[in-house]
């Protein structure tokens, strides 16, 4: 029997110290995949890793077998390999896992409740598991539910009324901290940075926002593009002077999805002698892994904050969010419902189809053998007779099965209802997901060879 499972880290059960130290970055997400693929219990399996999570979703054949193997990969990943006590600290198991995902994709267990960045990565997520071959009938119909359930949320609920995100609370942050003035730095040209400079100049007491960027194709595509036209917006500055650039600004947001640090202590704090700057600055480094050295929130005059810092205004209206939690959780325990549905007509519909043909070929041959009063050789009108007679009761026999199946709720009685079945009549084995083929089982196990420094 197969099961589902989830299994990782994510801002509820791990600092982002831990959670970094496990991110899968985007351009490795396929490799992992294929490793994961190799290993004998996983049947089906998709990764969402985001500044919030790193979780494994899988298909397995057995739930201990399967963990532990998931496991195994999360140690494979070069850097964690030789650090046993880190390892992945969230399971959920069967329905469990189907909840967790709608409320992940609603935004539910987003750090920012309500974010709305976490259903692209859902989709994506769905996307590269589905292109990679890893995620099969049963994966592709939950993360199509999550995502269903998730534009539910926003369009039918207060929650999608909220305009917020990650980059949202990172500047309402700022804003509490006394930063959101004169020129200010933003760092990156992704989806976060972009956000992070519309917020940024909708308070007027900031002059000018200076983005910068490893990239300078990547810049001009976002200043002409997403960013076009936007007043107080600066590319000036060089991604090589951003240390003098940070130095001098009161408030710097980094939202990068680089793997290493692009603030380093020893050069921020040259960059301070260089420039003689003795400003009070307000760092705040949203990216996963960190880009910013923690230690020069050590220096004086500087206060850094980082992805986890910004539960002080997650929970600052504490009410405010059980409520809009509670006016959504109806719609995700809808959206489990329709997995039933779906789950108990994989079992059903190729059960009863299974019983219709094995009956119908001894209807078929019984007529030809001359039953129901049919003469050698029948007219039209007996040959009708006796296919109206017979089709009839076929269906008598199929429909108390049908309708028994139907009606039935639990899952594993469901089950081990249609299995009775398909002994009784010696019909072909029930197949609840695609199996793998004997020879992939027996593959050796891959490792993620990706670095997270």
């Amino acid at each position: 029997m197969n099961h589902l499972v989830v299994c990782g880290l994510n801002y509820h059960s791990a600092p982002i110290a831990i959670r970094e130290r496990f991110t899968i970055p985007d351009s490795c997400v396929k490799h992992a995949l294929e490793a994961l693929s190799r290993y004998p219990h996983l049947l089906e399996t998709a990764i969402l890793s985001t500044c919030n999570r790193t979780e494994v979703y899988a298909v397995v054949s057995d739930v201990q077998a399967g963990l532990k193997e998931i496991e195994s990969f999360y140690q494979s990943v070069q850097g964690l390999s030789d650090h046993g006590k880190l390892r992945p600290n969230f399971k959920l198991l069967r329905d469990d896992v189907v909840l967790h995902l709608m409320r992940v994709a609603s935004g539910l267990d987003s750090m920012v409740l309500g974010e709305g960045q976490i259903m692209a990565q859902v989709k994506e997520a769905h996307q590269k598991a589905l292109s990679a071959g890893t995620a099969k009938s049963v994966l592709d119909q939950l993360f199509k539910l999550a995502l269903s359930c998730g534009k539910r949320v926003r369009s039918e609920t207060t929650l999608g009324r909220r305009a917020v995100s990650v980059s949202s609370a990172a500047i309402e942050l700022a804003k509490e901290l006394g930063a959101t003035r004169g020129d200010v730095t933003v760092i990156g040209a992704g989806n976060m940075a972009q956000l992070s400079v519309k917020h940024l100049l909708k308070e007027k007491h900031i002059s000018s926002v200076k983005l910068l960027n490893r990239s300078p194709e990547k810049l001009s595509g976002v200043v002409t593009g997403e960013l076009k036209g936007r007043e107080r917006l600066s590319t000036e500055a060089t991604f090589d002077n951003r240390y003098n650039v940070a130095v001098t600004s009161p408030l710097t947001v980094v939202a990068t999805s680089a793997p290493s640090y692009l603030l380093n202590y020893e050069a921020f704090l040259a960059a301070r002698e260089e420039t003689g700057s003795k400003k009070d600055c307000l760092i705040i480094d949203i990216s996963v892994p960190r880009n910013v050295d923690p230690r020069i929130g050590e220096i004086p005059g500087i206060t850094l904050k980082h992805a986890d810092d910004l539960a002080s205004i997650v929970t600052k209206n504490m009410e405010e969010r059980v409520a809009l939690v509670q006016e959504a959780e109806a719609i995700v325990f809808e959206s489990l419902d329709e997995f039933h549905t779906w789950r108990r007509s994989r079992i059903v519909s190729p059960t009863i189809a299974g019983l219709r043909e094995k009956i119908e070929a001894i209807r078929m041959e019984e007529i030809s053998k001359g039953a129901f009063g049919l003469q050698r050789p029948a007219n039209c009108q007996q040959k009708e007779e006796a296919e109206s007679v017979s089709r009839a009761i076929v269906n008598q026999i199929l429909h108390h099965p049908t309708v028994q199946l139907k009606a039935t709720k639990d899952y594993q009685v469901l089950k081990q209802q249609a299995e009775a079945l398909r002994t009784l009549f010696n019909l072909d084995p029930l197949e609840e997901s695609s199996a793998k083929a004997v020879a992939k089982r027996h593959r050796p196990r891959g490792e993620a060879t990706y670095v997270n420094n």
